[in-house]
């Protein structure tokens, strides 16, 4: 029987090593390495963040918002899928610092399409992570397109008078319009220790330089902490 505890050690080391490669390879082992390191991180900086506000985008039906809320003063969940909301409602109920927002995050305020998977009303329960404000996510149908807010998260950030020790972000395509616009305020940066995003650039192939584009930037800034290959 392998043991997965060694073979994660071994890539964990392996990928560090290979990440210091010229060009292309090197920014292949580098994304390796961070989606390998990118659990512990996670933990260890939820660790840092007693007593700090987190914030979930991307929240579904509350997996992490519950494991942030166990160290979290507080934690805002994003939601914009109304099933999952109501699932992340009642999964929450029993925590008295998690406030729920019922809108997709986005880089402005207004209504749009929320995409769910074609067959989201079989499953809502195992679909209902693959909804999208992207129309071109291989997983998801125009037809089973429903209406939903999205909230300028920047201004709301803005309007937050909160330190943020984590701000996980997992909101299915919707990432890179979003991940440009907060790259661009270094100010709101200023605000956030640590930065956990997932990119679905596999999903999403028009996504892919936009994406490599942010992992240069995220590269070049040192604080906050920023890991996209978070998953």
């Amino acid at each position: 029987m392998k043991d997965y505890s060694l073979y994660r050690t071994y890539k964990y080391f392996r990928y560090s090593l290979l990440r210091r490669l010229p060009g292309e390879w090197g920014r292949y082992y580098e994304r390796k390495f961070m989606g390998q390191s990118a659990k512990a991180a996670f933990d260890e900086a939820l660790r840092r963040s007693e007593g700090m506000t987190c914030i979930d985008l991307g929240a579904n039906i509350g997996k992490y918002t519950r494991k942030m809320a166990l160290s979290a003063k507080q934690v805002i969940a994003f939601e914009p899928d109304p099933w999952a909301c109501a699932e992340l409602r009642a999964n929450v109920a029993d925590l008295d610092n998690v406030t729920i927002v019922n809108a997709a995050a986005g880089a402005c305020e207004k209504k749009i399409l929320l995409y769910r998977h074609a067959r989201f009303e079989n499953d809502p329960a195992s679909y209902s992570i693959s909804s999208s404000i992207i129309a071109g996510k291989r997983d998801v149908s125009e037809e089973n397109a429903i209406e939903v807010r999205q909230a300028d998260f920047i201004r709301y950030i803005e309007g937050l008078d909160e330190e943020i020790g984590v701000l996980k972000i997992d909101i299915e395509g919707a990432e890179v319009d979003l991940l440009e616009s907060l790259l661009d305020r270094p100010d709101v940066l200023a605000r956030i220790d640590n930065i956990f995003a997932e990119t679905h650039e596999k999903g999403i192939p028009g996504h892919k330089p936009r994406v490599n584009a942010l992992y240069e930037k995220a590269r070049g800034i040192d604080s906050p902490y920023i890991n996209l290959s978070w998953h």
